[in-house]
């Protein structure tokens, strides 16, 4: 089976022989070299025997060394690598921000709200439960705060544009898939140019937030139903699907995803993915896909 590790640096950081060599030497195979953004980005090809994939145990001293060289990288089949969809998280995706979070520091209830998150990021309690008690604090607030806090908030992440503009370039289908709320995921949608966008919708009734959602909700399942159900509309494979994200919620979808890429992530979800982006930013994506530095859409 042919495989393709992709590594990507920075130029703090260049990609050097002596730890290709490295490489090589711990995955026990020949490799070949083929540079997408000299000494930033590289693809190494190299071949398995049929029937006999890389080890768990080498998976997890190779992602151990390339994290020791502050390499990002992603790993798949050679005949799998070209994509179809992009599907991506939005709350530390691809905005810097958790939007519920930011509308806890506006109301000043940041402490409660903000810990709740962490635990939920990190599965210690389960999504559906997690969101519904944050949003239940959030009752009263002004939907107009919401619109003052995008304004003057939220920031997309370094590279996000670069990225979306290259997948709308190359007839990529885009889909903003998350765990917040649809008053963010549809400006952002519009913003960065997505297909598709799936969140949560908070009850609103007489322009103030009831502490609420509407049905459905949309959890860690329902990003892979997404998926699934995007999958089977556009009649392609599940391996034609990048997905990113940065938490427990993101475990399903990244799974279920040809090429799950987490996200400077929390570890819970590192251990699911076969690309993890820890020291740069989203352009690293295109990469991982064989798009070359020149054929990046600014």
């Amino acid at each position: 089976m042919e495989k393709i590790l992709t590594l990507v640096s920075n130029n703090n950081n260049i990609i050097t022989p002596l730890r290709i060599e490295a490489i090589e030497y711990l995955i026990k195979v020949k490799i070949a070299k083929i540079w997408l953004n000299e000494n930033i980005a590289c693809d190494i090809s190299f071949s398995t025997k049929a029937g006999n994939e890389i080890s768990s145990d080498t998976m997890v001293r190779l992602s151990k060394l390339l994290n020791s060289f502050e390499y990002d990288w992603s790993i798949q089949n050679k005949k799998d690598r070209k994509k179809k969809i992009f599907m991506s998280d939005m709350d530390s995706t691809i905005i810097k921000q958790e939007c519920i979070d930011e509308i806890a520091y506006y109301a000043d209830i940041q402490e409660e709200v903000i810990g709740i998150t962490k635990m939920s990021m990190e599965g210690h309690i389960p999504f559906e439960e997690a969101l519904k008690r944050r949003v239940s604090l959030l009752k009263g607030i002004k939907l107009e705060a919401l619109n003052e806090i995008y304004n003057n908030k939220i920031q997309i992440t370094d590279g996000a544009d670069t990225l979306l503009k290259t997948l709308k370039k190359m007839n990529i289908r885009t889909i903003l898939v998350s765990g917040g709320f649809t008053f963010f995921t549809d400006k952002l949608s519009k913003k960065l140019g997505f297909d598709e966008n799936y969140a949560n919708t908070l009850e609103v009734n007489n322009k103030y937030l009831t502490g609420k959602l509407l049905s459905p909700i949309i959890d860690g399942s329902s990003k892979k139903k997404v998926l699934n159900d995007t999958v089977r509309r556009l009649k392609v494979d599940k391996n034609d699907v990048i997905a990113v994200g940065d938490g427990a919620n993101d475990i399903e979808m990244i799974n279920a995803a040809g090429l799950g890429i987490s996200y400077k992530a929390k570890e819970i979800l590192k251990q699911h993915s076969n690309g993890q982006i820890n020291y740069t930013n989203l352009e690293s994506i295109l990469y991982f896909i064989g798009v070359p530095k020149i054929d990046f859409y600014n």
